[in-house]
């Protein structure tokens, strides 16, 4: 039986939540702090896309959508505890966003890590190690096989750079529901939060967005949604560090945008209207093992949904 898009799984509503706090939580807030950032390069090219009322579709050489790769990727342990380089780690969590500039709108889908890939020339496996294989190149080799469309740039956002703009804002301050405790050894990750108020620092706010354990999908989407609304408070406390979150929003994505990218890209998502961003997920079938299997006859119904069709084009703004 194969699963359904019309149900976005744990992992796509948390890089969703990821990709919102590391582009458009920080760097938006821009539109209401001009005066401070203006302290910074960002800031002050964050100033004058504003003041131009600048069209985000410029930066990227007047193309009306662009497909995104986003992928987030934690250090992982290999035989013996030693660590995995993020840059090369595997893909925890796979999303292929599309931005439609010219009619205000994002979808995405979310691929499962465990979904079974063969490239040409490599055994089948699953689709999560082809990024510790070659990088992020291979990982959108094996994305852009499975749907068949063109990706425009690849994001790899770990939680490393989650973890530090946390910390620069001096921890988010939030109410843990319940007890929460689990270990994940193979990730690092040892969650053990007490409920009640507190103030996270960067790994225990990682462990507090990523538990997910005896969750229904409400809890976890109610809970990401008080820590970014948390977040954003604490970082308007002191706007005079925002230069900086800007800066480390630049670098949370790996190389995959440059300044002027995530700055139109926060333009752009300065007004989105939330029921502007559709998310699903890839329709899979059971394979052998823990492997998953395309589903090559929902695929195309799923694509053209989601707008990521390779016929999708954006629509037409009234004259």
């Amino acid at each position: 039986m194969s699963s359904s898009s019309a149900s976005s799984p744990w992992y796509s509503r948390l890089l969703g939540a990821l990709l919102y706090l590391l582009v458009c939580g920080v760097v938006a807030l821009a539109g209401t702090l001009l005066g401070y950032l203006s302290h910074g390069p960002l800031g002050t090219k964050a100033v004058v896309k504003i003041l131009r009322n600048a069209d985000p579709a410029d930066t990227f050489d007047g193309k009306p959508a662009i497909t995104l790769l986003v992928l987030g990727c934690d250090e992982d342990r290999a035989r013996g505890g030693a660590r995995v380089l993020r840059s090369q780690a595997r893909s925890d969590m796979i999303l292929v966003a599309r931005v439609f500039f010219k009619d205000r709108r994002v979808t995405g889908i979310s691929i499962p890590r465990d979904l079974e890939v063969q490239l040409p020339g490599y055994r089948p496996q699953k689709i999560n190690a082809y990024h510790a294989i070659g990088g992020k190149e291979l990982a959108k080799a094996a994305v852009e096989q499975v749907l068949g469309i063109p990706i425009d740039r690849v994001l790899v956002i770990d939680y490393k750079a989650f973890q530090d703009m946390v910390d620069l804002v001096g921890g988010v301050r939030v109410k843990v529901e319940k007890r929460m405790k689990w270990r994940d050894r193979a990730g690092d990750l040892n969650i053990d939060l007490q409920p009640g108020w507190q103030v996270l620092d960067g790994y225990k706010a990682m462990g507090y967005v990523r538990f997910r354990h005896s969750d229904s999908d409400f809890m976890r989407q109610a809970r990401q949604k008080q820590f970014l609304l948390a977040f954003k408070e604490a970082a308007l406390k002191d706007p005079l560090k925002l230069n900086a979150l800007a800066e480390k929003a630049v670098e949370a994505t790996g190389g995959g945008l440059n300044a002027d990218e995530i700055l139109a890209l926060a333009m752009f998502a300065r007004n989105l209207p939330r029921e502007n961003v559709r998310l699903g997920a890839l329709p899979v079938l059971p394979g052998d093992g823990t492997n998953l299997r395309l589903d090559t006859v929902q695929l195309p119904k799923v694509l053209r949904e989601y707008d990521l069709s390779p016929d999708s084009k954006p629509a037409q703004s009234a004259p």
